[in-house]
């Protein structure tokens, strides 16, 4: 099966107070670290960004079709122009999650529309799987001015998968950096 990653770059930035993409960890950006990651297991990357300092090698760009509707709009206008049916999706303030990972909720596609992650009762649509085919759903929530996938992932035939045993194995699985002091507090 063919995949494409989808690596949100992480938009404003706001609490982070600098474009998050290009901070470094351990000497290699987190964007870099995102491609390094998705190149293990996906077959095309797309960068979900307008901004051509977070080109990476020659993997493709892509702008927001439709602007300041969050992760959503990066959601949609990649699905729009990924190559595969089935697409990962990769938050690039998430940098610990593992490539074993990865090909473990890909072993959990089947006839479902996303496979999304759960620890602790909390949902991770930013480390997951969407069908390419949902598109139109999308369409119809950023047509209602309603962006939040947790909405999305309620009408859409969303498969999650219980993944508290990976966070025993990974700790920082699911860690986001969010704030400087969340750099700054990470040992590799």
């Amino acid at each position: 099966m063919q995949i494409t990653a989808i690596i949100l770059t992480g938009g404003k930035s706001s609490r982070m107070g600098t474009d998050k993409a290009l901070l470094e960890l351990d000497g290699k950006t987190l964007l870099s670290r995102a491609v390094d990651l998705c190149s293990k297991v996906c077959d095309e990357i797309l960068i979900s960004s307008d901004a051509e300092e977070h080109r990476v090698g020659s993997h493709r760009l892509v702008a927001d079709e439709v602007k300041d509707c969050g992760p959503m709009g990066g959601i949609y206008s990649c699905l729009n122009e990924s190559s595969n049916q089935w697409n990962f999706v990769l938050s690039v303030d998430s940098p610990f999650v593992t490539a074993d990972f990865i090909e473990f909720l890909k072993s959990e596609i089947s006839d479902f529309d996303a496979v999304v992650p759960l620890h602790d009762g909390k949902k991770e649509p930013l480390i997951a799987f969407y069908r390419k085919s949902i598109l139109p759903q999308i369409e119809a929530k950023i047509g209602e001015g309603n962006y939040k996938l947790h909405f999305l992932l309620q009408e859409i035939n969303t498969h999650f998968v219980e993944s508290d045993a990976w966070v025993k194995k990974y700790t920082e699985l699911f860690r986001n950096l969010n704030y400087p002091e969340d750099i700054s507090n990470t040992m590799l």
